[in-house]
């Protein structure tokens, strides 16, 4: 059966050895599907003699120094990159242009630039001259069947950076999207020398009293509605400022306390990032379709897992969220 499409798989590889000078970017607010695909995909570009830059529009998580290669990540906005220098960009993970840069999206390219778009999300608006979208589990998976294709011999490094993406996207091998080819793809990259425990290890029991502290907020914060279909959780500028949050504590607590109340569809979280705007995450319990739901709101995602941005307060966020929500529920 053909996971990845073959012949796009063929096409990306022939526009990589065609380039010598390749850009590429982890997705704004970086989780470890992103970086662990940049960075696995750039240890093959180096493999391949390709000279390769990688940039963040912000910094990096500190408790994701732990992958390899990370210290190559330079923090730089993509919209002020200078990109005539480069013939090719690879974009990963990266489900719209707004993911890449918070500023505005660039309106042309050089004449020699082209983009290559390889996501898992099925909300991907396919901005690239390549566009590689295919709902696995993760980029990083998608990343593995592609140097299956390409015949790449996959090393110890390479092997523990895919298997932290799809380890961390899979919210460790429980969300659906996981299969019996995932699991598959686990396996294959453990017998090529990647650690298991290393990401349970990271991943599960790394976390600061603060990220703690913060999840005792969310849950004195939540409430259940009225039809007892959803629950949600906020936290207002104070609070996220005197916790001292960062967006991997906030993507956390929407996946381990949204989707957990007995009896409810989905759970939101919503954060107020300044005065004037709101970043929302959904999780689904089961079968909700919560990306249907963060649509309403110009955001996106898979079924079970979506995110949104509002440019609203927090409370006329909330007001606006919960009346769309309970409208959903009542379809």
């Amino acid at each position: 059966m053909e996971i990845v499409d073959e012949k796009i798989a063929k096409l990306i590889f022939s526009e990589i050895k065609k380039s010598k000078n390749i850009l590429l970017a982890v997705h704004v607010s970086p989780d470890v599907d992103s970086l662990a695909s940049v960075l696995a995909m750039d240890t093959v570009l180096e493999r391949l003699r390709k000279k390769t830059k990688i940039i963040s529009f912000g910094q990096i998580p500190p408790r994701f120094s732990y992958l390899y290669g990370v210290a190559k990540i330079e923090q730089a906005d993509f919209s002020r990159v200078n990109l005539d220098q480069f013939e090719l960009f690879i974009a990963l993970d990266c489900a719209a242009e707004r993911m890449i840069t918070r500023s505005q999206y660039p309106s042309q390219f050089p004449d020699k630039f082209k983009i290559i778009n390889i996501d898992h999300h099925l909300t991907n608006t396919k901005y690239g001259q390549i566009n590689l979208i295919v709902e696995l589990s993760s980029t990083a998976e998608i990343i593995f069947e592609l140097f299956k294709i390409w015949k790449i011999k996959i090393k110890k490094e390479q092997a523990q950076l895919l298997l932290a993406g799809i380890f961390s996207d899979t919210g460790c091998f429980q969300y659906p999207l996981t299969t019996a080819n995932t699991l598959r793809n686990a396996a294959d990259l453990i017998d090529n020398g990647a650690c298991l425990n290393t990401e349970v290890l990271q991943l599960l029991r790394s976390y600061s009293l603060k990220t703690l502290k913060y999840w005792g907020r969310i849950l004195d914060n939540l409430k259940i509605d009225d039809s007892g279909k959803f629950v949600w959780s906020t936290i207002n500028l104070d609070e996220k400022e005197e916790l001292g949050l960062d967006p991997v504590d906030i993507q956390e607590a929407a996946n381990l306390f949204a989707p957990i109340v007995s009896g409810t569809e989905f759970g939101i979280i919503l954060i107020e990032e300044n005065d004037g705007l709101t970043r929302g995450s959904l999780r689904s319990r089961d079968n909700f379709n919560v990306s249907a739901l963060a649509t309403e709101f110009g955001g996106g995602g898979h079924q079970r897992s979506a995110g949104f941005s509002l440019e609203l307060s927090l409370k006329e966020a909330e007001e606006k969220v919960l009346e769309i929500a309970r409208k959903f529920i009542n379809q």
